[in-house]
């Protein structure tokens, strides 16, 4: 059995879901927003905390491919694959493969501009509204380096992204120290991002934003949907461990969870999660008041009101393999290099699963087979800084209004 208890169904209380459904219901429909979880406690609950405007470049790149087999060989390196997972990761890498030809990241840039380029002001709106202004903090963000080399490197992408229409400012090591006093002399430069953000508590932020959620009128359910069923055109039977719940239509977007109830609805997708570790130092010892990413050491410090948080690598290890700690412990090594005041006691570690499709390009749009079904999932690293943005697309298509931006890119069906 089953009731309609909503006119939209939202499957996924990350920062994208939670998004989707406070859009929804701000605009007058009854939404019902369910997680096995609650709100915020996936993938949302830990990340970097950037709104990384400044991101055009996806990871599927010729140069990141290059890369991949120098970082193999060091276990606790950027990236890092569970070889007993490598038969059914094959395809996905295939896929990755191809996608960083250089013909395929030229047109997976273009699609990013679309989404990111409106990303913080559609953000700052959507904080304006629901009254969650003081959980962004635009400071811009650092990228620094070390070495000659990674100097030539960076200058080149700084080019890159001027030409794409990102803001960025080359800075020496004293400007960069003047900016982040507590950087180490060992930083010979660096790139300055003015325009980005970051927050302060991006749990808190998904929580919150639910809790405005149902101020207006908003229903949450903490339930695992289990299967769609589509057999009643005229509405959507999901499926739990619970009572089944109806709706008119449904969105998908459990992140890294997607891919099972896509296929379910008829859509096979290459969706793998990027297991992505973080530190929380609550007492640092040392002071940043931006994000500042470590260029060699591919990861981040972001300043928040529970500490420092550092975050980084991508563990290729499907959903259910065990957490790997040192993945985490390692960041403190790589923050003493350039931060040498951090102090990593009472420190904890977190893993969460990123959702990642082989292009670097979410999965945004309704099901071209049911009207009915909606997807906003595959936001890989800019979950945060796509959630506004997705919000309105997904807003639009159900409102039947015409989009903002051009969604082709990030089809169901490219694959």
């Amino acid at each position: 059995m089953g009731k309609t208890i909503a006119d939209v169904a939202v499957i996924g209380a990350g920062i994208i879901g939670t998004s989707i459904a406070e859009r929804l219901q701000h605009e007058g429909k009854q939404v019902l927003l369910i997680d096995r979880q609650g709100p915020g406690e996936g993938c949302s609950k830990g990340n970097a905390g950037h709104f990384a405007s400044d991101i055009i470049l996806p990871l599927a790149n010729f140069s990141t491919l290059l890369g991949v087999p120098k970082m193999l060989l060091d276990p606790l390196g950027p990236l890092s694959i569970k070889w007993g997972y490598l038969p059914q990761l094959v395809p996905w890498l295939m896929r990755y493969t191809w996608s960083a030809m250089p013909h395929k990241t030229s047109q997976s840039v273009e699609a990013l501009k679309l989404l990111n380029r409106p990303s913080i002001e559609r953000f700052q709106h959507l904080l304006k509204r629901t009254g969650l202004e003081h959980l962004m903090t635009r400071r811009g963000a650092l990228t620094v380096y070390c070495s000659a080399a990674a100097a030539k490197k960076n200058r080149q992408h700084a080019e890159f992204v001027r030409q794409h229409g990102v803001k960025v400012e080359q800075l020496t090591g004293d400007q960069v120290r003047a900016l982040e006093p507590g950087l180490s002399d060992v930083i010979t430069g660096g790139l300055f991002y003015p325009e980005t953000a970051h927050s302060i508590n991006p749990y808190q932020l998904v929580k919150s934003l639910a809790d405005h959620f149902a101020h207006q009128g908003g229903q949450f359910l903490q339930q695992e949907v289990m299967s769609i069923d589509l057999t009643d055109t005229s509405q959507v039977r999901l499926k739990t461990k619970g009572e089944d719940v109806l709706a008119k239509e449904v969105v998908i977007a459990c992140g890294a969870w997607s891919k099972k109830l896509a296929k379910g609805v008829g859509h096979s997708v290459p969706l793998e999660t990027e297991r992505g570790y973080h530190l929380m130092l609550p007492k640092p010892g040392a002071k940043l008041t931006r994000p500042v990413s470590s260029f060699e050491r591919s990861f981040v410090m972001t300043p928040m009101e529970e500490g420092l948080r550092l975050a980084g690598t991508v563990e290729l290890a499907g959903l259910e393999a065990k957490e790997n700690d040192a993945r985490a412990q390692v960041l403190y090594g790589h923050a003493k290099e350039i931060l040498p005041g951090v102090d990593n006691v009472e420190a904890k570690s977190w893993m969460g699963h990123r959702p990642s499709l082989p292009d670097s390009l979410p999965v945004i749009g309704r099901s071209p087979k049911h009207y009915q079904v909606l997807f906003a999932f595959g936001h890989q690293h800019l979950g945060l800084t796509q959630a506004a943005v997705t919000a309105d697309l997904i807003s639009e298509a159900v409102l039947g209004q015409p989009h903002q931006v051009d969604i082709t890119p990030f089809r169901v069906d490219r694959f």
